[in-house]
């Protein structure tokens, strides 16, 4: 198509709500224009790209044995309440039709491909099977910020594998991390594969794939060594602290109104890599103490995987005085 004849509305001026440099460079090239807070509208050149991107997709997805399917973003709840993701996600959006049948947008489609699978599968000989599909899901975000990169509706393209055993899983996961690979050296970009924390997909394993930028919204720890993990899963070995020489035994002193961490290191002169945190939470309405070094922060994603649950809170002051008999900020330790 000839320019004159093509629709592409540039702006000389990147508008003032766009502040990620991506989100400016789509709206002055005329590539996206937005409709509501998290909802573009894909312009001409938009969606030729779209088009270029999901090909490539569809190319590496099937020459690893991927089946694409087309499933749709209306969902009956039911398929959700069986799983109990239902009343677990906070990001659905969830509406009655006339009928008043609980329904949602999907999100995700887990649901719907086990349902199709445990329907149709008949045989430990149809196995295995990898299905994809590249469609729009809806999340209700909070903030929908940078653009494309955190949206209401977008396009996303997800895969799911059916596997006899767990050694048939791992032979379809390598088959995806490789797949991946191939797809994001076809679109020129620069990335890492990293360990992730699987959140509410569940799962034992999970990676992510993640490309470094000034306008992200995730933090990568990554070495020399190798080694790179979302923050969420990162671990590291710790910085032994300092004791004092000689065995000595431990000795009770008063600290009186001091409430917390920082406010001991003032007090005492000591490093807080000696003092203990101790956090009182509510892990599905019992009663746990977290004892935590004192130069650490709580992660709520590794307290999650730790505890086997994401139902936790921190408890009220009240809880906590009629549980230890003592005030939040008078439970601390230091060794």
């Amino acid at each position: 198509m000839r320019w004159s004849q093509a629709f592409i509305p540039t702006l000389r001026e990147a508008p003032s709500e766009a502040e990620a440099p991506s989100h400016q460079l789509l709206l002055r090239a005329g590539y996206v224009r937005q409709v509501a807070a998290g909802v573009y509208a894909y312009l001409y050149l938009a969606q030729k790209s779209f088009l270029k991107i999901a090909q490539i997709i569809r190319e590496e997805m099937n020459r690893i044995g991927g089946q694409e399917f087309f499933l749709p973003a209306l969902n009956p709840a039911e398929l959700w309440r069986e799983t109990g993701r239902w009343e677990s996600t906070d990001v659905m959006f969830k509406f009655k039709d006339r009928n008043d049948h609980d329904l949602c947008l999907g999100m995700t489609h887990e649901e719907e491909m086990t349902n199709i699978a445990r329907g149709e599968l008949r045989s430990y000989k149809q196995l295995p099977q990898i299905w994809y599909q590249i469609q729009e899901k809806f999340r209700d975000e909070p903030r929908p910020k940078a653009g494309l990169l955190r949206l209401r509706q977008f396009i996303m393209k997800d895969s799911y594998s059916f596997d006899l055993d767990d050694a048939g899983l791992e032979v379809s996961y390598d088959k995806h991390v490789d797949a991946y690979r191939r797809i994001f050296q076809r679109c020129g970009l620069r990335f890492l594969h990293v360990e992730a924390y699987s959140g509410m997909m569940g799962g034992k394993v999970s990676s992510e794939f993640t490309a470094p930028g000034d306008s992200g919204e995730d933090w990568i720890a990554h070495c020399e060594c190798g080694y790179a993990a979302n923050l969420e899963k990162a671990e590291a070995v710790p910085t032994p602290s300092a004791d004092p020489a000689g065995d000595l035994p431990p000795e009770p002193f008063p600290t009186p109104g001091q409430k917390t961490i920082d406010d001991l290191v003032k007090f005492t002169g000591e490093s807080p890599a000696r003092m203990i945190k101790t956090l009182d939470f509510i892990v599905e309405s019992q009663p746990v103490i977290l004892l935590l070094r004192g130069d650490h922060a709580l992660s709520e994603t590794k307290s999650a995987t730790l505890l086997g649950t994401a139902l936790f809170r921190p408890a009220t002051p009240e809880e906590a005085l009629k549980l230890h008999g003592a005030n939040l900020g008078s439970l601390a330790l230091s060794g």
